[in-house]
């Protein structure tokens, strides 16, 4: 290195952290991600919102951050600005600030962070974000391919379940039960576990005391048959049928007293019998 180029270094002063560059655009981030086959870091914002600016101060400029936002296609959406940007709040129905969610390209949930993270956490979650973006990705890669891949509709319907992305979820899972035959039982049983959950959830007692009752079919000696007649237990209290319910209660009780399902079950037993 010359004098004159040491010299010229030393005046510039530092190279700037290089922090997250953004799309202010969604649908052009959406492009751009499924052009370049990257997933989406979405940041909603709010002019009130002081963490967001927070977030802008340090998170973001991170030259840590900013590197690993490489992986990314990141893109702000201001909660309170145009027609489009409010569409895309209400698709995900993001209900605080911040928020930061991770996409896939093809705008499935990956991952959501509601609240703050400083850049000594932030770089962490980011990898979790683009090791699971890969997953998800595979998964809607099955289904593009044969949209009735068992596999595929269970583990992006249970992803979506753990996400809270209920809806997609039940259909996924729907999807799953209707063509999983050959499937492990196991996964067979979880699946409808999972739609029985959503269903009671909706009050369609009727169609999750069906599909319960298929799961505890499948291998009945499995482990979680205790969990798959609390679910059903409770579907009756529910319901309405509390004989019903007391009756299957005591089943656990009865037939699997050392598992941690059974405290649970004696516990509502306790309350059925009081209100009675």
């Amino acid at each position: 290195m010359t004098s004159a180029l040491a010299l010229s270094l030393l005046l510039a002063g530092p190279t700037p952290a290089k922090g997250i560059q953004w799309e202010k655009n969604f649908d052009k981030a959406m492009a751009l991600a499924q052009k370049h086959d990257k997933p989406i870091l979405v940041d909603f914002w709010a002019n009130w919102c002081g963490w967001c600016h927070r977030l802008d101060r340090t998170t973001y400029v991170d030259p840590v951050v900013g590197a690993k936002a490489d992986n990314f296609v990141s893109v702000k959406v201001n909660t309170e600005g145009n027609r489009r940007e409010v569409e895309v709040v209400d698709t995900y129905q993001v209900h605080n600030l911040p928020t930061i969610l991770f996409l896939t390209p093809r705008g499935r949930q990956v991952m959501r962070v509601n609240g703050f993270q400083g850049p000594g956490r932030f770089p962490h979650t980011m990898d979790k974000a683009l090791e699971a973006a890969r997953r998800v990705s595979a998964w809607e890669e099955s289904l593009e391919r044969d949209a009735h891949d068992p596999a595929a509709l269970f583990a992006l319907g249970e992803h979506l379940f753990d996400q809270e992305c209920y809806d997609e979820s039940y259909d996924l899972l729907s999807l799953a039960a209707a063509h999983d035959r050959h499937r492990p039982s196991h996964e067979r049983r979880r699946t409808r576990m999972l739609l029985a959950i959503l269903q009671h959830v909706q009050r369609q007692y009727a169609e999750a005391e069906t599909i319960i009752k298929e799961a505890l079919s499948i291998d009945p000696k499995a482990p979680d048959q205790p969990q798959l007649l609390f679910i059903l237990g409770r579907t009756y209290v529910q319901w309405g049928r509390h004989a019903e319910g007391v009756q299957t209660m005591q089943v656990i009780v009865r037939e699997h007293p050392q598992s941690p399902i059974a405290q649970k079950a004696r516990e509502t037993l306790f309350i059925l019998v009081r209100k009675s």
